[in-house]
């Protein structure tokens, strides 16, 4: 376990899942979001699950999962998808975030996953900035598309 600036990350523990559901939120009634509640987030595999703690306080989650041929990304085989990485606003600018991406990066390789994967939003130029300081690179875009009736 790393600190840096009081910044300590760990794995999960159960007692944990019911502040990650907090700090989540609800976002609607999507079915396939497991960060909503407790109950689903026990259903998720626990090991990409890391805590960050700020002087012993609760400060933002990551999620990681290791899969084998992206759908998005033909020719691919073992990767390893950053799902999900939350930073409360107090706690923002101490260098949780990115002291969770790094050892998200520190537990893949002792994995030897060969591929990794993190997607975000355009406009996030902080997250942007944090994964490409980890060595993650553009390399697809996608475009989301609405109608209204």
């Amino acid at each position: 376990m790393a600190a840096e600036s009081g910044v300590v990350v760990r794995p999960a523990r159960a007692e944990d899942l019911p502040t990650v559901a907090r700090h989540y939120g609800s976002t609607g009634t999507t079915p396939w979001d497991p960060f909503t509640t407790p109950e689903r987030l026990e259903r998720i595999p626990r090991d990409g699950l890391l805590i960050a703690e700020k002087d012993g306080a609760y400060a933002g989650f990551l999620y990681w999962f290791e899969g084998r041929k992206p759908w998005f990304d033909k020719g691919a085989d073992q990767y390893a998808q950053l799902e999900e990485l939350r930073v409360l606003p107090e706690f923002q600018g101490w260098g949780v975030a990115q002291r969770l991406v790094d050892r998200f990066l520190r537990d893949v390789n002792e994995r030897q996953i060969p591929l990794l994967y993190v997607a975000t939003d355009e406009t996030n130029q902080v997250a942007a900035r944090i994964y490409e300081s980890g060595g993650f690179r553009p390399f697809l875009r996608t475009i989301h598309y609405r109608k209204y009736r």
